[in-house]
Order: structure tokens, then sequence, then C-alpha cells
């Protein structure tokens, strides 16, 4: 007699949504932000043996607005996530505070984290940070320390798709892990490319209503251009040697990706990019000297 075995197939995920909500947001557009992360959800089955969800926002200040392990149903979670809407954007954005809170408390067990789940952290901003080298530092941290998996998500004109501070922290390959839209209306337009990356198994249907838009992925590092690098550096008022630092950082983590057993691009490389970072951006402003560099 022939036995028939039956695997479940289900991932297991904890997932970090961390949301800008500064003022540079109308209510209009964080309402469209907390949609779109509605709508990734309700396609996803919820649970504490499958995927996990969890919601930070930042601006001045960071928020949890529930752990991990506060619902275990869609029903449940839908609803909380609704409820979000009454949120009022205010304040700047602290990208960096967020996602090292993200780091150090959203993937606690005290929060419901799991140690055999996957770790992803999908961020949603519409603009540059208030400290690009130390954000870019936290997100590399992320990536290294937890393992997770960083998507991030820029939305308008103020972070092209191209920009070198969302580059820097999504995982790589670029093009598989950043994405840009023109504006929060067109967030919909995403749903169909993100939720397949976070359960394989799921395949969703287009949102009703959504605009006939074309959502871009960001380039492979390797088309990053230094006439590019130039622009970005004297928009943000950095240091030329903290952009080539860090895409030096991305370029070695693309080459031999980041599920390697062996990493060849080891701490002391990591902690003298870092390094140059910091220096780069005190160089530019003095009283960043005054916050230690970040740790790895």
């Amino acid at each position: 007699m022939t036995y028939l075995t039956l695997y479940n197939c289900t991932r297991i995920t904890d997932v970090v949504f961390v949301v800008d909500k500064s003022a540079s947001l109308s209510t209009e557009d964080f309402s469209e932000a907390v949609d779109f992360i509605y709508n990734v959800t309700k396609f996803i089955t919820v649970g504490s043996t499958a995927t996990q969800f969890s919601v930070v926002t930042f601006s001045s200040d960071i928020t949890e607005r529930f752990d991990l392990n506060d619902y275990s149903t869609n029903a449940t979670i839908l609803n909380a996530i609704s409820g979000l809407k009454s949120i009022t954007p205010s304040g700047s954005t602290y990208t960096y505070d967020a996602l090292t809170f993200v780091r150090t408390s959203s993937f606690l067990s005290s929060k419901g984290s799991r140690s055999n789940a996957d770790k992803t952290v999908i961020i949603l901003t519409d603009g540059q940070s208030v400290n690009y080298p130390r954000t870019a530092a936290e997100a590399d941290l992320l990536k290294t320390n937890l393992s997770a998996e960083v998507f991030s998500i820029g939305i308008g004109s103020a972070i092209s798709a191209s920009n070198v501070e969302l580059l820097s922290m999504s995982s790589d390959p670029d093009s598989y892990y950043s994405h840009h839209v023109e504006s929060y209306i067109d967030l919909c337009s995403l749903i169909p490319t993100v939720v397949p990356k976070i359960d394989p198994t799921v395949t969703p249907q287009a949102v009703t209503g959504c605009p006939a838009t074309q959502a871009s992925t960001s380039p492979e590092d390797n088309t990053v251009v230094v006439a590019a690098v130039a622009t970005v550096a004297a928009v943000a008022g950095l240091g030329l040697t903290a952009l080539i630092a860090s895409l030096l950082e991305k370029k070695l983590r693309g080459l031999f990706g980041k599920k390697n057993q062996v990493d060849p691009y080891d701490s002391m490389t990591r902690q003298g990019t870092n390094r140059a970072i910091f220096d780069a951006n005190a160089l530019n402003d003095p009283s960043a000297r005054e916050v230690p560099p970040p740790d790895v």
C-alpha cells in the first residue's frame, strides 16, 4: 500500500510595516498608506502558525501601533489596521529611530516574534530622513544582525526610484526589494507585486479602482551613475565619502548575497564603512559628532 504524505507549505513570517507619518503627508496620503497595508494583509493568512503583522509609525516620535501577536485572525487585524486612519500626520522624518526601534524591540519574543519565522520589514516613506548615514547604518544592522528582508517603498517626487537612501535601506537586489510610486494613491498598484514576496503561495487580485499606473522598481546597483550620485549629494548635503562608502557596502552585499554562509563583507569592513559614513556626515554637520556612530 502506498501512503501519501501531505506537507504544510504555509510560510511562517513576522512582518513589520514601518510607516512614515511626517508632516509632508496629507491626511489623505496617510489614509492611502493604511489602505495599502490593509490590502496587503487581507490576502495573507494571519495566525501564530502563519504570518504575523506589526505596524510602527514614525515622524519625530516612534509609535508601535500593535505587536506581532496582538491579533491572530484576519478579521481582527484588518479592523485594527482600519483604525489607523484616525492618525494625523505631523513632525519630521526620523527614519533611523524607527529602524532602531524595530531592530531592538519589534522582533522580541515578548512581542510575539517566533524563532522559526522569517523576518520581513516593509518601509513606506515619501522623503529623505533627517540623517541619511544613520538611516543607512540602522538598515544594515537589521539585515546583518537579524537576517531581515527589508523592502523600501518610496512615494512621490521627493524620493525617486534611484534615491541613494531608498536603495541603502533595502535588501539586495534593489530590483526586487526597492519600489517607487509617483503618489500615495498609486500604492495599490504594488499589491500584486508585494504580496507574493511575503507569501509566495498567494496570488492577489488587482485592487478595484486602482489607477492604471506603472510602479517602478529600482535599478541594479551597477546602473547607478556618478552624475546621479553627485546630484543626490548636492541636494542632501552629504559628503561624497559617505555616498561612496554606502554604495560600496551595497555593491559588496549585492555581489555575495545575504544568504551566503560565508560573508566576505565581514564585520571589520562594515565598521570601516559605517565610520566613513559617520565621519563624512560630521564634516557637513559638526553637531553630528555629538551622537556616537551606530555599533555594528
